[in-house]
């Protein structure tokens, strides 16, 4: 009996990768992000569960588990992109405009969304807006070829940047949920300091710890074929000491990965990194595919009437914080308005909505529904309005079938 489950999840397993390779081709074909596929295959799948024509069905522990392993990978491989060497101008502008989009997220977005939906807790609010804080614009802007801007480069370096805010911030707040109490009191707030406190102390030790140790046996002995599974396990040890020893583990493989990047000169550092990246690309497929088949997106109008508002007011957030980080940068409304539009989600959001789909907290579906749908919303958005590059930013660029 064990052994036919163990074949049946390994058939699901093999059948999602199988889609998801054949998404892939498609999305090439039709010069479109593959996620946007992956997404609606998963959505297939749940209608198909719901009618009993098929029955995929996984472990909480397995999908954990995968969430986990993935969630350490984006962070890790994001973090360690992230060269302080190299902050010049551009860098600078594209964590001025991260930083600027966050707050205005958190202090606008959270409210709206509050007032709209009720969640459980306010918390859920501030939660959401920090998720959708998050961009990957390299979803949309890798089909373009022989394109060279000022422009493309600040929301590729942006992207960077925000992804271990857009990560971090979200499970910082799930853990002072958990440490909430209905009385909360100056006494009890002053309790909870420690505890805290602890989560950032044993997560950037941690991480500190693990990335100079490691690292530094990297730097002195390097194998082609060992060193790069030795960078996973470090992402994955990291992230396991510090849950061990009370931090968190987010903070912690962000923390390994900037000691990775930025203190030692590793040979062959970019091979390492493009193993990770198609390493995790495995995870992508079945994270994308799995989040289309657990999150039941309302099929309402009283969901996606405010839901769309909500969506709109978030897109005129973006615009503001464009132009307030942009002041004296130089660029023209209509390269404003791209990048106020060019927003798609990518892993690390994908990555985030995962984790906590496996995680039971009161209050959490209605902000899976919206975070998804958002998620989809601006695929959608990006996708048509970076085929027209051209009219916004005046570069010539042409779509890359190859990509």
């Amino acid at each position: 009996m064990a052994l036919d489950q163990t074949l049946m999840f390994i058939t699901y397993i093999g059948l999602i990768l199988l889609i998801g390779l054949i998404c892939s081709i498609i999305a090439r074909r039709l010069k479109i992000p593959n996620l946007l596929l992956l997404i609606i295959v998963g959505m297939g799948i749940k209608v198909l569960s719901d009618y009993n024509i098929i029955s995929l069905k996984f472990e909480p522990v397995f999908l954990t588990s995968i969430a986990i392993i993935t969630l350490a990978m984006v962070v890790f491989d994001s973090s360690s992109k992230f060269k302080f060497r190299k902050f010049d101008t551009l860098s600078a502008s594209a964590l001025r405009l991260s930083l600027i989009f966050l707050i205005f997220n958190m202090a606008l977005i959270s409210t709206l969304t509050y007032f709209l939906f009720r969640p459980a807790s306010f918390l859920l609010a501030l939660l959401f807006a920090a998720v959708v804080s998050g961009t990957d614009p390299s979803a949309t802007l890798m089909v373009l070829s022989g394109a060279r801007s000022k422009l493309f480069e600040l929301l590729k370096v942006e992207a960077i940047v925000n992804t271990p805010l857009i990560v971090l911030i979200p499970f910082l707040l799930i853990d002072i949920m958990k440490n909430l109490s209905e009385e909360i009191s100056l006494g009890f707030l002053s309790s909870q300091a420690f505890p805290f406190a602890q989560q950032f102390v044993a997560g950037i030790g941690t991480g500190i710890l693990v990335g100079f140790l490691f690292f530094r046996f990297m730097k002195r002995y390097y194998s082609q074929t060992l060193s790069p599974l030795a960078l996973i396990t470090v992402s994955l040890l990291t992230y396991v000491m510090a849950e061990s020893l009370g931090g968190n583990g987010v903070l912690a493989v962000t923390t390994a990965g900037l000691v990775f990047g930025n203190v030692y000169k590793i040979k062959h550092i970019k091979k390492l990194q493009e193993f990770g990246e198609i390493f995790s690309e495995v995870f992508e497929i079945l994270v994308f595919v799995l989040i289309g088949s657990m999150i039941d997106i309302p099929a309402k109008l009283s969901f996606f009437i405010p839901a769309t508002l909500l969506f709109l007011a978030y897109l005129l957030t973006r615009f503001l914080a464009v132009e307030f980080s942009s002041i004296g940068a130089g660029y023209n409304f209509k390269e404003k308005l791209y990048m106020s539009l060019n927003i798609p989600k990518g892993i690390a959001v994908a990555v985030v909505i995962f984790t906590l789909a496996t995680k039971s907290i009161t209050g959490m579906d209605v902000i899976l529904d919206l975070i998804l749908l958002f998620m989809i919303y601006s695929i959608i958005l990006s996708t048509i309005i970076t085929h027209y590059t051209k009219f916004f930013t005046k570069v010539a660029v042409k779509v890359d079938e190859e990509q």
